[in-house]
């Protein structure tokens, strides 16, 4: 009995270093995707492995941020993975994402096939992943913002479903970054600041742009 307690201990801790490790493997990949990501905003030319700008794809749109960058708003492409047959007879994950044909759902599709890609080499391999994309845009600063959720299978699952219900583990991570145009910025407080002056007492417009500056 002893020795069965103790092989018992051995597979609980062999189990649980494994969780923590795609645990932290999805920590890290969705930093990366949303440091990255938020390269590629500004950009959608720019390689979300390296950063590197890709001169055959075309260039954003001159007036992007006016009218295709959701200004004063905040937009979340939700998706999951699927499992899709090969020739060989077995599967591979595929992230299935609605993004749109705009531009920032085209930057959140890139962003989606980092994650897929990133997805399908860990080690472990969950029966459900979804996949939250979030961008906040209050016109003088965005914010980027990556969610993964895996479900995984459990030993003995059907001890913890008679507990909780489910017989599979939650993990999650999160990571956000900021969406980030120094230059853009200035022009933006300038602006403000000029208009403020002109319109006098009428409208405060220096108090406006730092509420605005001080929301995340």
């Amino acid at each position: 009995m002893v020795f069965i307690l103790i092989v018992f201990a051995i597979f609980a801790l062999l189990f649980t270093f494994t969780y923590m490790q795609q645990k932290a493997s999805l920590e890290s990949i969705a930093s990366f995707a949303a440091q990255q990501g938020a390269e590629i905003w500004l950009d959608s030319r720019r390689s979300i492995e390296d950063g590197a700008i890709d001169n055959r794809k075309p260039e954003d749109p001159i007036f992007y941020r006016a009218f295709n960058n959701r200004i004063f708003s905040s937009t979340t492409y939700e998706g999951c993975f699927e499992k899709v047959s090969q020739e060989n007879g077995g599967f591979k994950l595929v992230l299935k994402l609605d993004t749109g044909n705009d531009l920032p759902g085209k930057k959140a599709a890139l962003i989606g096939e980092f994650l897929n890609k990133r997805i399908e080499s860990t080690i472990l391999k969950p029966e459900s992943i979804r996949v939250k994309i979030t961008f906040n845009n209050n016109a003088l600063r965005g914010r980027l913002i990556v969610e993964v959720i895996q479900e995984i299978k459990v030993p003995f699952g059907g001890i913890k479903e008679f507990f909780d219900g489910k017989d599979t583990l939650t993990l999650s991570a999160q990571s956000a970054a900021a969406v980030t145009e120094p230059e853009e910025f200035i022009r933006n407080v300038d602006l403000m600041i000029e208009l403020s002056k002109k319109l006098g007492d009428k409208l405060d417009l220096k108090d406006l742009a730092g509420r605005i500056s001080s929301k995340h």
